[in-house]
């Protein structure tokens, strides 16, 4: 079923990537939310009979529902790294090729985490940093999260009992 599949010694990177768009996208899009409920909350708009919904609807997904779904798309995207190396053969030879790859990934990760704090500290995104501590954690632990995650993958990769995939039926010994 799997005999064909091939190792992509990329994931680590695109991981890296994808939570990077992800946190500033999501702090972008607080933001926004943030002033579009300052604007219905201080103009004529807060005296309509929906305010109450539309109120308590800003409040769970600027202060609950955006922290909890980034928790959860980041524990799949390293979930599925996971799994994947479990699902993958791939000869030790091209083990420098992953370790590599994972250290590129590490000098990256820096640059992309000083850009997030750069990005947070302008003032008016400061206070939404502070309110979403999870992206916060995360970027600011993502060189130890890459290197924990990296490194398990390359474990499981390379260190599965067993030999080949294929079945030696059929094969003079």
């Amino acid at each position: 079923m799997f005999i064909k599949k091939k190792g992509d010694p990329t994931d680590i990177i695109l991981f890296l990537v994808i939570i990077f768009f992800l946190v500033v996208s999501l702090v972008i899009a607080i933001y926004t939310n943030t002033i579009i409920h300052r604007v219905i909350s201080t103009t004529v708009l807060n005296e309509s009979q929906a305010y109450d919904s539309i109120d308590q609807a800003f409040t769970k997904v600027n202060d609950y529902g955006v922290q909890r779904t980034f928790t959860f798309i980041w524990g799949l995207l390293v979930l599925g790294i996971i799994v994947s190396s479990f699902l993958v053969r791939v000869h030790p030879v091209f083990m420098f090729i992953y370790i590599i790859l994972l250290v590129v990934t590490i000098f990256v990760s820096i640059f992309l985490a000083n850009a997030y704090a750069t990005i947070v500290e302008n003032a008016q995104l400061a206070d939404i940093a502070d309110k979403f501590e999870m992206m916060t954690w995360v970027m600011q632990h993502i060189v130890k999260i890459l290197i924990g995650v990296g490194a398990l993958s390359m474990i499981i990769i390379f260190g599965k009992i067993g030999g080949n995939s294929q079945s030696s039926a059929g094969q003079d010994i």
